[in-house]
């Protein structure tokens, strides 16, 4: 019976196509297979996790760049630097752990759940703050399709306006997509760009923290996916993948990551997660409130 119970649940979470989800059905799973009736890899799920990373460099290439608008990309740039750096500063304040303040900040900063899932095996972060960090963001995103569209026209936002509010103040490409389409076409197909603008600094992002966690914690084994990732983006550049080859690989990179996060969350348990304070869950709240007062600010400067 606990062998059905693992390939429902797989399959849930990746019906489910959300990472915290995910992360939650392979916790379900640990708990009903506490005997341990079966003995998964410890590092299955890391591997998962790096095989959909590679496969997202191919999803990024320079025509995704440069369809990015122009005219925003300096102000999106702005935005992931400042939010990074408040962060920082914040989470030093609060004694956030450091690795588990970076998988928040660069969560809030560039794209979510991708962004925590991407760099965790490379900080090697415990699995208690990976699962953490992507319930928090995951709860922030249902309150912002919630109460965005609302806020938006009780604001009297236009289109624009509201896709860009959207794009800089919401953390997954999903989350942000929907809760524009709920405030009308053209405002998601200004959030779609946008966001995609934040979503490419997930390449910087992935290459420095290779290097900085691997020379702070003095280990010399470099994570050779990286380069894999690097030759997929280079690869998807120099031959233009067609939109729908691209699709195609977003929707297997999204494969990997999920059923990576769904492996990790099975080697989680409630006792470790109940051990996690407060502070992080103050730090992603008022970090996001930070955000949202930033992105306002600046209907009144442009």
């Amino acid at each position: 019976m606990i062998y059905l119970y693992i390939v429902i649940l797989a399959i849930a979470s990746l019906v489910s196509s959300n990472a915290a989800i995910s992360l939650i059905f392979g916790i379900l799973f640990a708990v009903l297979n506490k005997k341990n009736e079966i003995t998964i890899p410890k590092d299955l799920g890391s591997k998962f996790l790096k095989t959909g990373i590679i496969l997202l460099g191919g999803t990024i290439s320079y025509s995704s760049f440069t369809s990015t608008s122009i005219d925003y990309f300096p102000l999106i740039s702005l935005y992931v630097f400042a939010v990074i750096i408040i962060g920082l500063l914040l989470g030093s304040l609060m004694k956030i752990e450091k690795k588990h303040l970076f998988l928040l900040v660069s969560g809030t900063a560039i794209c979510g759940g991708t962004a925590m899932a991407a760099l965790a095996p490379i900080i090697q972060s415990k699995k208690e703050d990976l699962a953490s960090s992507i319930t928090i963001i995951f709860l922030l995103n249902l309150v912002a399709i919630i109460v965005f569209p609302i806020l938006g026209s009780v604001l009297g936002l236009t289109q624009e306006q509201f896709g860009i509010f959207a794009a800089l103040t919401i953390h997954d490409t999903a989350s942000v997509i929907g809760t524009a389409s709920i405030f009308g076409q053209p405002a998601m197909e200004v959030a779609t760009i946008l966001k995609l603008g934040r979503t490419l600094w997930i390449v910087p992002l992935v290459i420095f923290s290779s290097w900085y966690f691997k020379k702070k914690d003095g280990e010399s084994n470099f994570p050779y996916f990286i380069l894999l990732f690097i030759a997929f983006i280079l690869i998807s550049s120099v031959f233009d993948f067609s939109y729908t080859t691209i699709l195609y690989l977003k929707n297997i990179s999204k494969f990997f990551l999920l059923l990576g996060l769904f492996f990790i969350g099975t080697e989680i348990s409630f006792k470790k997660i109940k051990q996690i304070n407060y502070k992080p869950i103050s730090f992603a709240v008022i970090l996001w409130f930070i955000v949202i007062g930033m992105t306002s600010l600046l209907y009144f400067l442009l």
